[in-house]
């Protein structure tokens, strides 16, 4: 199945649908902002960003929207989870130090612990299948590159440097390769490159925007 957001009811809400499109089912039912749906790698659950107490924290709830249980309690926004390929844990983007940092937290909340630590944005954190990397996108060198890390956060290494925006990076199922986001070509498009950064090549050429690339298992 396939889960996604949708404001087709008025405001955004989490829903699922087969992978054909057919029997869209709607999950949650509040009227604030619930979106960007992560699935667990057990297909039980589902990690989910919503600002239903007043500002954008994570929530988790089962995969038939049973359940909602919040799991980050901060002032600021908490957003843009990825799962960890044995789920127990979750990395997510974080506003509390003031500028966007990784964190990364056990999957029920416990034990949030700061992976970067800069004054710039590092924001869309993508586990690798292996467990044990992190890529993500930095503004640490002046615009948006793709980074990746090891999962305790040690060693982060630049892997694009290009004038344009390069963004939300996606592994590919045998971690050798990273798909990603760019406008490098005047639009936003996609690419793919190996998982050292080597090679980039466009993927997508269309006049509108292509972004957030996601890989089939």
């Amino acid at each position: 199945m396939t889960a996604f957001h949708s404001d087709r009811d008025g405001n955004f809400e989490i829903y699922v649908m087969n992978a054909d499109g057919t029997n869209p089912t709607r999950l949650t039912s509040d009227p604030r902002l619930d979106a960007t749906p992560v699935w667990s790698p057990d297909g039980t659950k589902i990690a989910f960003d919503t600002d239903r107490d007043g500002n954008r924290d994570i929530y988790v709830m089962n995969a038939d929207g049973t359940n909602p249980t919040r799991l980050t309690d901060n002032p600021t926004t908490d957003a843009g989870t990825s799962w960890s390929p044995d789920g127990t844990k979750i990395a997510f983007a974080t506003l509390r130090d003031l500028n966007a940092e990784i964190y990364v937290m056990n999957a029920d909340g416990t034990n949030p612990t700061r992976l970067t630590d800069n004054r710039v944005r590092d924001a869309g954190a993508s586990w690798s299948p292996d467990g044990t990397k992190i890529a993500f996108h930095s503004q640490r060198d002046g615009d948006s590159e793709i980074y990746v890390m090891n999962a305790d956060g040690t060693n982060p290494t630049r892997l694009t440097s290009d004038p344009a925006e390069d963004v939300i990076p996606a592994w590919s199922p045998d971690c050798t390769k990273l798909a990603f986001t760019t406008d490098r070509d005047g639009n936003f498009d996609i690419y793919v490159m190996n998982a050292d950064g080597t090679n980039p090549t466009r993927l997508t050429s269309d006049p509108a925007e292509d972004e957030s690339a996601s890989w089939r298992p």
